[in-house]
């Protein structure tokens, strides 16, 4: 390397990281640990708390994510959804909720995973900024993943 080189790589400002991305990592990982600590322990009450709390975390470091993308946009969070994904995304969870209580219960499973990367997609590509639309919709595919995870890998007869 030359020492043109170099300088330009001093000379040039790095871009400052967030701390919530170190937090959101930080939390993933300890959410993948205690989530596979549901394998470890002999307990069956133990092992269904590790796999709800292990998921918990997930949850919380997918919001601190998602909440850090908005915030290095530079968008305020509101209340209320900004576009139409935001507003299908909410529809979507709804109706997850609303058919969970029925006896189509199964298309719940798949509305919430909808339902999930639709508020994925509203927040990166859509730039949607509500609190809603990040949390509920998140909610509804990580409790979704969990399940479904919980009844392959762990399921008991």
């Amino acid at each position: 390397m030359s020492i043109l080189d170099q300088q330009r790589r001093s000379s040039s400002p790095a871009e400052p990281e967030a701390p919530g991305r170190k937090v959101a990592l930080a939390l993933g990982v300890l959410g993948l640990l205690v989530a596979t600590g549901a394998f470890i322990v002999p307990s069956p009450t133990l092992t269904d708390l590790c796999w709800a709390v292990g998921f918990g975390i997930l949850f919380v470091a997918l919001v601190v994510t998602l909440v850090g993308v908005v915030r290095a946009r530079g968008d305020r969070l509101s209340a209320a959804p900004t576009s139409v994904a935001g507003w299908i995304s909410l529809a979507c969870f709804l109706a997850a909720v609303a058919f969970a209580f029925t006896p189509f219960g199964e298309i719940s499973l798949a509305l919430g995973i909808v339902a999930a990367s639709l508020a994925v997609g509203a927040v990166t590509v859509s730039r949607e900024r509500s609190v809603p639309v990040i949390t509920l919709p998140l909610l509804g595919g990580v409790f979704v993943l969990a399940f479904v995870l919980g009844e392959v890998l762990i399921g008991r007869p």
